[in-house]
């Protein structure tokens, strides 16, 4: 079993809709840059989910990753891996 951890990745897939939006990816690299190497993603669902919250915005995650949607979208607005 591979027990190695990696710095969470953003990826960001679409241009923010918005100065609101954009602060909020902004901030969400600036988590991501300050939390330590994790070994499961879904400890940082919850703060992903605050930054993004419900009806506005999907968030879903497995261990490996965290994704981003807006409601009504298909397209994914970002990935965390």
């Amino acid at each position: 079993m591979d027990t190695t951890t990696e710095q969470p990745q953003l990826l960001i897939e679409q241009q923010p809709h918005d100065e609101a939006e954009a602060a909020s990816l902004a901030q969400l690299a600036e988590l991501l840059a300050a939390t330590d190497p994790l070994p499961d993603l879904r400890d940082l669902a919850p703060a992903v989910r605050q930054l993004f919250p419900a009806p506005a915005y999907l968030v879903g995650c497995g261990s490996a990753h965290i994704w981003l949607h807006r409601v009504g979208d298909p397209a994914r607005l970002a990935l965390i891996r």
